[in-house]
């Protein structure tokens, strides 16, 4: 984006203000000053006045020119054809040195005698405004001969070129930059506005109408001119080529500053183009774009405007269009159905500004400015719709939280006013704003907050250790998902094959097992088959069944799990998890000479602690049919039960013709399987000590356990029994050793001291369940 510092004064107030600190303040508030340069025209090149122009006696393509340079006119031969239709232009006289260390001397060319050069805008390091010589006026100020050209600020101007992100088309015009220099230096935009002429009688209606079809995207507004002679001044086409653009027709040119000043797409159409149809017709083309068609299609709106429809030279009556066209909208059409595009797609696409008003307004203003002989036709043709911003609710802890620190909230009332804002309400917690038409950008308390930063000054916020704050987005079914997840991987790695059946089962197999089965009035009314006619209140009668096929099949061992529903008699459900394991602990291998050892109690409960982790075990009794006896547990976590553990009864065993098999019951929901949590540890020696004890047959190891942990000193880490004897020789009692691994937190201990830790648990066993050393 190209502008100019004098060019921003046309807009805003920046006297006091040295350029430097206006570039400066472009990067600080997010502006990228991508580069900045002075122009400044050569010594001894003034204003030159043509006297008389006529043909060079020796040559056909030279002029030989009379030109009054204030103290004395110059003969001046001159090759450009332009010339002939030059009044005022840039002479640069003998001594003058131009750029490239081209130096102004006395010359004969041609056989005739030339003082001086009139110049082109590039032999004076200005940009091409159009072939031949630069032909001055008073649009960049009142013009005396002889005055040097490099005292005139509007040519010698300093350029300021600002690299834009894509969403920032609001400052795709020197308005827009304009705006922002004014919220961060408080200072008033400057409206262009000129009051028309209200003698004038003669209605743009009597000139052309308009004539919308359908349904459009588009808003447009219309204005029509006259004047015998439209000529760009100086100024418009120095700024024009100042931002690297070229145009042929004036007209397109004068659309084309209008566009960069103001930030709304502006076109210019030839009346005779509409002359045909009397009209301005507006509609959808082959490709759902919003077009401007008269005599044949003449534009599509934010994409191009084809010869056909542009004012040719002879042109007398002229009509201006300001639109706007959702960027969004205009992006995907051009996705969708790709199109050729002048200059304006690029400014469309990003978001022009859709106060169409300000663009008509503008071209009045420069017309009456700069244009003769200018008759303005009175009202103007519209295709408008109404368009709503969305408003945006700020929490303001939340966001001191995205800034980084608070800041009053006044200042921040104060600058999204600066910035357009319109403030809705404010209270204590939160605000409601809406955002500048022109704001095609903003859609989120993130996007404002950025630019409360901006103005407020990013060196402003005090510097902070990085921190993410993000809401916790771990919800229980995520929760469940990934215990889930983790409960399979888990399985699978101990050998199990994970299996999955239908939540119906036999009522008749049920009953027989013994399990608790649905009310009669909660049963299924439409049962599928006679083998499922009711739903399973365990996952256990079903993995049975699966493992007696694998047995059946030739397998020697059948390792399987599932976690699925089961239902109470009240149909009330939960998840269950299952095991089961039948024949023998390990596959036949060279290891075990082909003949593995069957799966016992011991194995099962270590493959479960695979997958479960730590638990502890609680004899009970059988509580359906298929637990041994002899041979069930519940299963413990934090002493809370979650599931039991058993051999398949014997009898059902051999039933079933089965081999030795182990199953397990366990409440899914119930189950914890978290990440270990880092635990504070010793650095001192750790000690085992075994304590061997006699204790009557009929006290179980966890009346034992129960009272060690009540009175267990705080160096004892851990304890597990590592080996139970019985023999006749021991009478009605029995054998039991115990392992505690004795630590120190604050110190090595010595022998004696691990000695009284082991003499106060012996003593505590001996009053509490009458245990002996043995």
């Amino acid at each position: 984006m190209i502008v100019t510092r004098r060019w921003l004064d046309e807009w805003i107030d920046l006297e006091g203000i040295p350029t430097q600190e206006i570039v400066d303040t472009f990067n600080k508030i997010g502006l990228e000053v991508a580069e900045y340069k002075k122009l400044k025209i050569p010594d001894r090149v003034v204003v030159g006045k043509v006297v008389s122009c006529q043909k060079h006696p020796n040559a056909d393509k030279l002029n030989l020119c009379k030109v009054d340079v204030g103290e004395e006119t110059l003969q001046i031969v001159c090759g450009a054809n332009n010339v002939k239709d030059a009044e005022y232009v840039a002479v640069a006289k003998v001594g003058a040195v131009l750029p490239g260390d081209f130096k102004i001397k006395p010359a004969k060319l041609r056989g005739v005698e030339s003082f001086g050069m009139i110049c082109s805008s590039q032999e004076l390091g200005l940009p091409e405004m159009e072939k031949g010589i630069m032909i001055l006026d008073k649009s960049i100020g009142e013009l005396e001969v002889g005055k040097e050209l490099k005292k005139y600020e509007l040519l010698n101007d300093e350029v300021i070129e600002i690299e834009l992100t894509a969403n920032r088309g609001d400052c795709l015009s020197v308005q827009g930059i304009a705006r922002e220099l004014s919220a961060v230096y408080g200072r008033p935009l400057k409206e262009k506005r000129v009051q028309e002429d209200s003698s004038i009688r003669i209605g743009i209606g009597r000139l052309v109408g308009i004539a919308p079809e359908g349904a459009i995207d588009a808003n447009l507004l219309y204005k029509a001119f006259k004047t015998d002679d439209f000529v760009n001044p100086l100024l418009i086409r120095f700024r024009v080529a100042l931002t690297g653009e070229r145009f042929e027709n004036p007209a397109e040119l004068f659309a084309y500053y209008i566009t960069h000043s103001t930030g709304v797409l502006t076109r210019v159409y030839g009346h005779r183009f509409f002359e045909s149809q009397g009209s301005i017709t507006i509609k959808k083309d082959e490709n759902d774009y919003d077009a401007v068609y008269g005599k044949e299609k003449g534009s599509v709106v934010g994409v191009i405007q084809y010869e056909v429809s542009k004012p040719t030279k002879d042109e007398e009556n002229f009509i201006i269009e300001s639109g706007y066209i959702d960027p969004e909208l205009i992006s995907k059409k051009m996705f969708e159905h790709p199109y050729k595009s002048d200059w304006s797609f690029y400014r469309s696409s990003r978001g022009t500004d859709p106060r169409v008003d300000i663009g008509i307004e503008f071209a009045k203003y420069l017309l009456s400015l700069y244009y003769s002989h200018v008759q303005l036709y009175s009202g103007t043709h519209e295709v408008i719709k109404e368009i709503e911003r969305k408003a945006i609710k700020i929490h303001f802890g939340q966001l001191y939280d995205l800034i980084g620190q608070k800041i009053d909230k006044s200042e921040i009332v104060e600058i999204l006013k600066a910035l357009g804002f319109e403030i809705i309400s404010v209270d204590e917690d939160a605000m409601v704003v809406k955002t500048p038409l022109y704001r095609h950008d903003i859609e989120n308390l993130q996007d404002v907050a950025e630019e409360i930063v901006r103005i407020y000054g990013i060196d402003n916020i005090v510097s902070k250790p990085l921190l993410f704050k993000e809401a916790n987005r771990i919800t229980t079914a995520y929760e469940q998902y990934q215990k889930r997840k983790q409960v399979r991987y888990l399985s699978v790695a101990q050998g199990f094959f994970e299996t999955v059946s239908y939540i119906f089962t036999s009522k008749e197999t049920l009953k027989k097992y013994g399990f608790e089965t649905l009310e009669e009035k909660l049963d299924l009314l439409n049962p599928i088959t006679k083998e499922m006619d009711t739903l399973r209140p365990s996952l256990v009668p079903n993995l049975l069944d699966q493992t007696i096929g694998n047995i059946r099949n030739g397998k020697k061992r059948a390792m399987l799990f599932e976690i699925g529903t089961v239902f109470d008699k009240y149909r009330k459900e939960k998840s269950e998890l299952a095991f089961i394991h039948a024949g023998y602990l390990e596959p036949d291998s060279v290891a075990n000479h082909g003949k593995p050892y069957a799966i016992d109690f011991a194995g099962f409960v270590k493959e479960l602690a695979g997958v479960l982790g730590d638990f502890e075990l609680q004899e009970i009794e059988p509580e359906h049919n298929l637990m041994h006896p002899y041979q069930s547990a519940a299963i413990l976590q934090k002493e809370k039960r979650v599931g039991r553990v058993y051999k398949l009864n014997t009898t059902i065993q051999e039933e079933l013709d089965l081999p030795d098999t182990y199953m397990a019951e366990i409440d899914f929901d119930a189950l914890e399987l978290r990440y270990p949590k880092a635990k504070k540890y010793s650095v001192y020696q750790l000690s085992f000590k075994d304590l061997s004890l006699l204790v009557d047959k009929d006290i179980g190891y966890a009346k034992i356990a129960e009272v060690v942990k009540r009175s267990l000193p705080k160096e004892v880490k851990r304890f597990y029994p590592i080996d139970t004897y019985e023999d006749e020789s021991l009478g009605d009692k029995r054998s039991l050793t115990l392992r505690f691994a004795v630590q120190s937190d604050e110190k090595t201990l010595t022998e004696e001291e691990i000695g009284q830790i082991m003499e106060n648990v012996l003593q505590e066993l001996q009053s509490q369940v009458g245990a002996k050393l043995r």
